[in-house]
């Protein structure tokens, strides 16, 4: 976990420019927060035990998005995939997995049933 002062400035830095979002966002946050704390990918794969891959969904490189193979429909006849790899990581990302599943399980755009009720 040591990395030096040089990624514990990167940290810093990164704290400071979240919260000015939040602040940004929300200015009656502003000093109402007791404590932050930033992990990136290299700490929660240190934890992880991890030494490869990404901690969350795969890497967002244009090699996975150009991978033709992620998507809702596997090569098992029935069998649809879901989650954040199949549209987009996070929770957003999961979001749309599940509205690409359902649409190719329903054959038709789920999105579109969401948008009209």
């Amino acid at each position: 976990m040591r990395r030096g002062a040089d990624y514990e400035r990167l940290e810093d830095r990164l704290t400071e420019e979240l919260l000015a979002q939040v602040f940004r966002s929300c200015p009656q946050l502003q000093g109402r927060i007791d404590h932050t704390e930033l992990a990136t990918p290299l700490s929660f794969n240190h934890f992880l035990g991890r030494e490869r891959g990404d901690f969350m969904s795969l890497a967002h490189t244009p090699q996975r998005f150009a991978l033709r193979d992620l998507g809702a429909h596997t090569h098992v006849p029935g069998l649809l995939l879901t989650g954040q790899d199949v549209a987009s990581a996070g929770v957003s990302g999961a979001v749309m997995g599940g509205v690409v599943a359902a649409s190719a399980a329903m054959e038709r755009d789920a999105l579109e049933d969401l948008a009209t009720g």
